[in-house]
């Protein structure tokens, strides 16, 4: 064992042996003598990197599995994971952590080489050595284990050098360990992103010859690498190194073709390194996952409705169709409802228009009222890093700032028919008319006016206007209605025609 790792092996076992969480160990060893406990993957790496981790996986030698697993069960509360993987989640009493502890036996795979997720058939062996265990894994760094009883270490391939290396290697032949589960490719990009680790060569061009493979693998899984290098502070170079390994074009070509894709006199940056600083200063900001969503796909409309070249290039409507792209790719990678309908919203509204020389304040309400209350500080956080991407040295310039005070002041204003002092049941009474259509029809020429002038928003002048408005026709009505995307449409309209370009 090199002498670089005792020292970290000794702090780290001195904690452990006094964790309430891990009284098991004592006792699982006590009850079978020949045990042997290894505590092994990502755990035992970071420990050397003194990183937080709360990922424990322990392999037991000399025990059969019926009886490790009744020895468990007495212990806390034990799932065994299904036939595939041949492991126990285990939470011990009283368990503080978050995350199960699993447990498993020595186990070999015989992978049927076709790189799909579970395409491969565990056997599990209480007398297998721990390094035929070990040889199974992905990557060398994880590719260790601590006797948590003699202290010992297991690095059979050198995952400590790569460690203090800083390299991510495969364990074995790349090309093997990759057609064994093709997502370990994204882990590869994600373990570079998030340990700062360069990709060892061999490994790095297998990655770039089999990345169209990655295809074969469900969505979900994708998804699951996708959002720990969006959600790592270094994810701009993470989206840059997705490119260059070929991995991106199979995942979002769409992303992709952004690419060299030049821009007008806004921007110094191609769409495409333009959209990944976005992220990048999203991250740098701790901003929620819509937010880095939106900051990577806001443009990703604007290599299909680029028209002309250099300076006075145009990009008309790419927030109206990014918006309909960034839903495609959303449901595409299996995101839940609710982000897919978020950041589409955020896309769609990036653009929106505040000069403050000429917006009023029923123009601001109208503003809040589109976007929602709801998005209105992600949104500015979206128009943060869109400007930042640009290469503008001020996040907030002075006109973002007076916008936000003036959106927060009209908050509490009325700015939509919910937030009308009187609703369609008071609408019934004072008509004396049936549930139907017109009601709505009123109901929103009553808030195109209050829009107007939030003053209005009293019992005794909407009575009086309900009545006026119900001599109206159905027609007559939907033409009052407020349409606050055309209002928006037509304002950036005449702003852009007479500025070359809006900050």
């Amino acid at each position: 064992m090199m002498e670089t790792a005792i020292k970290p092996i000794n702090e780290f076992l001195k904690d452990f042996a006094k964790d309430p969480d891990f009284k098991f160990v004592k006792k699982l060893k006590k009850e079978f003598p020949e045990a042997e406990i290894y505590l092994v993957g990502g755990k035992v790496r970071d420990i050397f990197l003194e990183r937080s981790s709360y990922d424990y996986d322990f392999v037991i030698r000399k025990i059969k599995g019926d009886d490790l697993e009744k020895f468990l069960a007495k212990e806390g509360k034990v799932d065994f994971v299904g036939k595939s993987f041949g492991v126990f989640k285990f939470v011990p009493k009283k368990y503080t952590l978050e995350e199960a502890i699993d447990i498993a036996l020595p186990r070999t795979e015989a992978a049927f080489m076709t790189g799909g997720y579970r395409d491969f058939d565990v056997q599990s062996d209480p007398d297998l050595p721990i390094e035929k265990d070990l040889s199974r894994r992905d990557f060398t760094i994880n590719a260790m284990a601590i006797d948590v009883i003699a202290g010992n270490l297991a690095d059979p391939f050198c995952g400590l050098e790569d460690l203090r290396d800083k390299l991510i290697v495969t364990v074995g032949s790349p090309r093997e360990r990759f057609e064994e589960d093709y997502t370990r490719m994204l882990r590869a990009v994600r373990f570079s992103v998030q340990l700062y680790f360069k990709i060892e060569i061999n490994t790095y061009q297998s990655i770039q010859k089999l990345a169209p493979e990655i295809k074969k693998m469900p969505a979900e899984r994708i998804t699951e690498e996708l959002n720990k290098i969006i959600m790592s502070p270094n994810a701009e170079f993470g989206f840059a190194l997705l490119e260059k390994s070929n991995l991106l074009k199979y995942i979002i070509p769409e992303l992709e073709a952004g690419v060299g894709v030049s821009q007008n006199q806004s921007h110094i940056y191609s769409v495409f390194i333009h959209s990944i600083k976005a992220l990048g200063f999203a991250a740098e900001r701790n901003y929620s996952l819509n937010v880095r969503l939106a900051a990577l796909f806001h443009d990703i409309a604007k290599p299909k409705v680029k028209t002309g070249e250099g300076p006075t290039s145009t990009f008309y409507n790419h927030d109206i169709v990014g918006a309909k792209i960034t839903k495609k790719i959303l449901e595409r990678l299996k995101y839940p409802n609710e982000i897919i309908n978020s950041v589409s919203h955020l896309v769609r509204h990036h653009m929106f228009f505040y000069s403050l020389g000429t917006i009023t304040d029923a123009a601001v309400r109208r503003l809040l009222a589109r976007i929602g209350k709801e998005n209105i500080n992600e949104e500015i956080q979206l128009r943060i890093c869109d400007r930042l991407g640009m290469g503008r040295p001020k996040a907030k310039p002075y006109k973002l700032i007076e916008l936000e005070r003036r959106l927060h002041e009209v908050q509490l204003d009325p700015i939509s028919v919910k937030m009308l002092k009187i609703n369609g049941n008071d609408l019934i009474e004072i008509l004396k008319i049936k549930p139907g259509p017109k009601i709505g029809l009123i109901l929103n020429a009553l808030l195109s006016e209050i829009l107007e002038d939030p003053k209005k928003n009293k019992k005794v002048w909407l009575k009086k206007r309900v009545k006026e408005l119900n001599k109206l026709s159905d027609a007559d009505l939907l033409v009052l209605a407020p349409n606050l995307t055309a209002y928006e449409e037509e304002k950036k309209k005449e702003y852009f025609s007479k500025v070359k370009w809006v900050e």
